[in-house]
């Protein structure tokens, strides 16, 4: 008696790539699978699309290029944590995108985050660039900003996550980069009201099974920390003033708060 054993399914593909500021697609990544059972699909060949004769460095540490595969079996979702490929670009993203569909993922996310000048105290919002527009009303209706395009500048290198888009359109998946603006000083801690806003977005969209009390804990604890601080340095105190204000550091003051707000959370 043939059986036909069930493949597995996903409801989406969800991609992180190291390095990025603050670290914030990795954390939420880490975080989903800190809560549920991981088995891992495949890890990349990284000499097909790394040099590795300038292998860089973050923190003393040697920050080796990688990309590995995962699936969330209690969620239903793949996870993809690599580096940026230095070369065989398409071969690279042509991997996931099959992955994504032999498990016959609907959607693609691509993860990314920027640092600017702004306070952590403005509101965090979440933006996206799309490849439909079916897909765009329907994260408008979320709250998610989707007023840019994935159309690349003449002259100037594609962008990965335009990359992936573009290439999964093509094969008839939705896909999305999905990013925040991150405050510039809180590179080295991280923003935990970041990553709370960007998991409560994946819980809703996907209706997971994820309990966000302790990241809600440590946004409120970061924020209080830095009102604290605040409260008895005058440095940071105008540091965090003028960006309340809308006005730009020069690169004293930029640095001093930096520090200070580092040093902060350096044992957390």
């Amino acid at each position: 008696m043939n059986m036909e054993v069930k493949k597995l399914q996903a409801k989406c593909l969800i991609i992180a790539w190291q390095g990025e500021f603050g670290l914030l697609s990795e954390r939420v990544l880490a975080e989903m699978e800190k809560q549920d059972t991981i088995s891992v699909v495949f890890e990349l060949e990284i000499e097909k699309y790394f040099s590795l004769s300038g292998i860089a460095v973050r923190e003393d540490l040697a920050n080796f290029p990688a990309g590995t595969l995962k699936y969330l079996s209690g969620r239903q979702l793949l996870i993809f944590k690599g580096s940026i490929p230095e070369f065989n670009q398409y071969d690279y993203i042509s991997k996931l995108i099959k992955a994504a569909a032999d498990y016959q993922a609907n959607e693609i996310i691509c993860l990314g985050s920027v640092g600017a000048m702004i306070s952590h105290t403005a509101p965090h919002r979440l933006m996206a660039v799309v490849n439909s527009d079916i897909h765009k009303y329907s994260l408008e209706n979320a709250g998610v900003e989707c007023n840019m395009n994935f159309d690349t500048p003449p002259n100037q290198k594609v962008d990965i996550n335009s990359f992936v888009i573009w290439q999964a359109g093509k094969c008839g998946i939705n896909a999305m980069s999905l990013w925040q603006v991150l405050p510039f000083y809180l590179q080295t801690s991280g923003d935990a009201a970041a990553e709370l806003l960007l998991l409560e977005f994946l819980r809703d969209r996907f209706e997971l099974e994820i309990d966000l009390d302790e990241i809600s804990q440590r946004a409120q604890y970061q924020s209080d920390q830095i009102q604290n601080l605040r409260q008895t340095n005058a440095q940071v105190e105008n540091g965090l003033s003028m960006l309340e204000g809308g006005l730009s550091l020069d690169s004293v003051v930029r640095n001093q708060l930096s520090d200070q707000i580092s040093r902060l959370f350096d044992n957390c």
